[in-house]
């Protein structure tokens, strides 16, 4: 059985079929993301391993949250490769730094140079 929870929206009386399907989906939307984030909130917050019980204070906590944002972007796997791929070529444009008395030593220190700098802005950037 489909867990349900009826909402009352006033003023949605003169609003079309399609108007009101689309203002329910959201509304459905909204209240999955309010109540997933509550759920998160009261895991942080239980102390002991009893049953999970979501109360009134994660709720609204969780609006506080999702209203304003505060929940940190995630970021993308290529983003993540990039910044790796600049910390390493950092480690790399050092190495070859210390080899600058050779030719490929000063080629290995620009390629690396500028592998650190792209990777590292476009994993900004990103």
């Amino acid at each position: 059985m489909q867990d349900e929870l009826r909402v009352i929206v006033p003023g949605t009386d003169g609003l079309l079929g399609p108007t009101k399907d689309a203002l329910e989906a959201s509304v459905t939307k909204y209240g999955r993301g309010l109540l997933r984030e509550a759920q998160r909130l009261e895991s942080l917050n239980r102390a002991g391993s009893g049953p999970a019980q979501v109360t009134v204070r994660d709720v609204r906590d969780a609006e506080i949250i999702l209203s304003r944002n505060l929940t940190p972007p995630k970021k993308d796997m290529i983003a993540q490769g990039l910044w790796i791929t600049a910390a390493v070529s950092g480690i790399a444009t050092g190495w070859f730094g210390n080899q600058t008395d050779h030719t490929w030593g000063v080629i290995g220190l620009l390629v690396c140079g500028l592998m650190t700098v792209v990777s590292g802005l476009l994993g900004y950037l990103k």
